[in-house]
């Protein structure tokens, strides 16, 4: 019985043993796996935050580039990048690109570390790139947790992004649910020299948008096509927004409604309250008749709407209070701008006041 008994208590220590050592083992995989999710899965963090700072910080530059403005360069960056950051802090290595007013460097030859794309052969482009800084102002994103685990200093890794943002005249966009000749709009802005200025606009600045007549304009109707026959510079498939998908050089379909749906008449409303710029499709021919009538894209022009006078849409410009139409005109009133606008637009059409920019790589 003595030696049964120490038999037992002997396989029981050995089992405990056993026991003992595969908790420890398997504790220190789960602990390494652990390590090893915890540490990478703050590399992807940083390199998220890197992305946000490199993507505002390109598109802040891109859009003081296209102003012509002071804030074209490093020090833009800079700032937005670091307020983009959740630790308020990245290192922005480059900031360069190609510009039509040679405000930005030339950026070096070779690969960009963080760009997934070649750069832009032509166009207006910035690239920023961006890496890890810490708040301590260190460089390097050490594995914190597994050096914990292993006891020894690790160096760690440096993280970069890179983001390239275009800018220029639309070339395809979605366009108001209105259209304009290419006459009309040299007629309004001297050839494209004058646009309003973007806050207390003079009065000299207000235009008047005949559609569909060619009363007090120089516009010809005849072989050139300037106005469709039937067509009253509607647009057809205009959503419920009154914007129409209108390709790179190609033709969009007229409608042929007098007053405009009901979309339109909302849209113009709200955006002469809102004093909203529209993106307005300019039209260098057109063909047809009625409902077979097309324009064909010349490009984008920014209008700012005072007031119309439309069948069953009658308001006076909220700048000159007064009705510039009377009778049978059918008139939308407004001035040109030169703006910055949030569209949704392939890049390279020609400069016509409005500006489109865009992550571009």
């Amino acid at each position: 019985m003595p030696r049964l008994m120490a038999r037992l208590r002997h396989d029981a220590d050995r089992g405990a043993i056993t026991a003992l050592v595969a908790i420890l083992f398997g504790g220190g995989v789960l602990l390494g796996t652990g390590a090893l999710v915890v540490d990478v899965g703050r590399l992807y963090s940083e390199r998220a935050q890197l992305q946000n700072a490199a993507d505002a910080a390109a598109l802040a530059v891109a859009q003081a580039c296209a102003k012509g403005a002071t804030g074209c360069g490093t020090s833009t960056a800079v700032t937005y990048a670091n307020n983009n950051s959740n630790d308020n802090a990245s290192s922005v290595d480059v900031v360069c690109g190609s510009d039509t007013r040679h405000l930005l460097l030339t950026c070096p030859a070779g690969g960009a570390p963080g760009c997934t794309t070649a750069r832009p052969s032509s166009g207006n482009f910035v690239e920023v790139r961006t890496s890890t800084r810490q708040p301590n102002g260190k460089t390097l994103l050490p594995p914190s947790f597994a050096q914990a685990i292993v006891g020894a200093a690790r160096s760690g890794l440096r993280v970069a992004a890179c983001s390239r943002v275009g800018w220029g005249g639309p070339a395809a966009a979605y366009g108001f649910g209105m259209t304009l000749s290419m006459c009309e709009w040299q007629s309004a802005t001297a050839g494209g020299t004058s646009f309003a200025p973007s806050s207390s606009v003079p009065a000299s600045y207000e235009r008047v948008l005949k559609l569909h007549t060619t009363s007090g304009t120089t516009c010809p109707l005849g072989p050139s096509g300037w106005i469709l026959p039937g067509g009253f510079g509607w647009l057809a498939a205009a959503n419920g927004k009154c914007e129409t998908k209108v390709d790179a050089n190609g033709d969009y379909l007229g409608d042929t409604g007098v007053s405009g749906s009901t979309a339109c008449k909302d849209e113009l409303t709200k955006a002469r309250n809102d004093k909203r710029v529209l993106l307005v499709p300019v039209y260098d021919g057109a063909g047809g008749a009625g409902h077979e009538g097309r324009f064909h894209l010349k490009g984008f022009a920014s209008f700012v709407v005072t007031g119309y006078y439309l069948p069953g849409l009658k308001v006076e410009s909220w700048l000159t209070t007064k009705n510039l139409c009377k009778g049978d005109d059918k008139c939308v009133y407004g001035y040109f701008t030169a703006a910055l606008l949030p569209a949704d637009a392939v890049l390279g059409g020609p400069e016509m006041g409005a500006t489109a920019v865009r992550v571009v790589g």
